[in-house]
């Protein structure tokens, strides 16, 4: 997973936030 850290696209980065952002939401909205 180290080699691959400077190969991580931004849009991948940005979904994966995105999820979790929303997942948090979710659960204090919940």
């Amino acid at each position: 997973m180290a080699d691959t850290t400077g190969r991580i696209p931004l849009w991948l980065i940005g979904t994966l936030t995105g999820i979790l952002v929303i997942g948090l939401l979710g659960l204090f909205f919940y």
